[in-house]
């Protein structure tokens, strides 16, 4: 009997060896480094992953990407410099399986100050710090986050929310799930729309912001500190502001919108 409970115990010991050797075997990290050059721009398409944008005064782009899971050797990241320009590829080998259910990525990229992001991923959230440089980033499943921006802006996710710092350039959100909060820091020169097909909205503008407004929600409130020239009612407002301009259009299937002096 004692023979067979140590024969057990040894088994145990094992097993948990193998567990834990295959959990380290099922781990990557990628590091590198470009010099590049100020307003270049920074291109990255991932199938899979989060990613955190960081920046800095030096010209570089520094490249670190965390993997992590069972699926972690079918992930394979490509990336290349042109001039200025840095490009990074994410893809999994799918297979027969369902993609990534076992695995988790992280991109953390340090670009400089004076630099353009265009960021895809397929699932995950996206973080920016703050920047000078045009933004297009989506997500097909994450929220999204940048701080103070100086330069035009466009946001996609197919569900989170979206929230942004200072704006100062031109805007445009849209999620199929989750609530916006955005910062106009400036005159906008071009038309903007937030829309959420279920969240609710709301924008901080400068005290003088020209603009007509075109805002709507189908399940909540519309207010604003702003007078304006036009139609008001609980539920939508349309109209001008400070004698009009550009048309800003707040958009939500659910949720109440709020419109407020920054």
């Amino acid at each position: 009997m004692m023979q067979q409970i140590q024969t057990i115990k040894r088994s145990i010991v094992t097993l948990a060896g193998a567990v834990i050797f295959t959990g380290l075997a099922h781990a990557a990290d990628i590091e590198h480094t470009y010099e590049v050059s100020n307003g270049g721009t920074l291109e990255l398409k991932t199938d899979v992953g989060s990613l955190q944008i960081q920046t800095h005064n030096k010209e570089e782009v520094e490249i670190e990407v965390d993997i992590q899971g069972d699926d972690a050797e079918d992930f394979k990241v490509s990336h290349s410099a042109s001039g200025g320009d840095v490009s990074i590829v994410g893809t999994f080998d799918r297979g027969d399986r369902f993609w990534g259910r076992n695995m988790r990525v992280k991109f953390t990229i340090t670009v400089p100050k004076d630099y353009h992001l265009n960021l895809r991923t397929s699932g995950g959230s996206i973080d920016i710090e703050d920047l000078n440089g045009n933004v297009d980033a989506h997500t097909s499943g994450g929220s999204i986050e940048i701080a103070d921006i100086t330069g035009d802006v466009e946001l996609h996710t197919s569900g989170g929310s979206i929230s942004t710092g200072s704006v100062n350039g031109d805007l445009n959100a849209h999620t199929s799930g989750g609530s916006i909060n955005a910062i106009f820091a400036k005159q906008l020169t071009d038309d903007a729309k937030l829309d959420t097909s279920g969240g609710s909205i709301t924008v901080r503008m400068i005290e003088d912001m020209k603009v007509d407004i075109d805002a709507k929600t189908s399940g909540g409130r519309v207010r604003t500190d702003f007078n304006v020239n036009g139609r008001i009612s609980k539920k939508s407002i349309r109209g001008e502001i400070n004698g009009g301009g550009p048309r800003l259009k707040l958009h939500t299937s659910g949720g109440s919108i709020n419109i407020r002096e920054y």
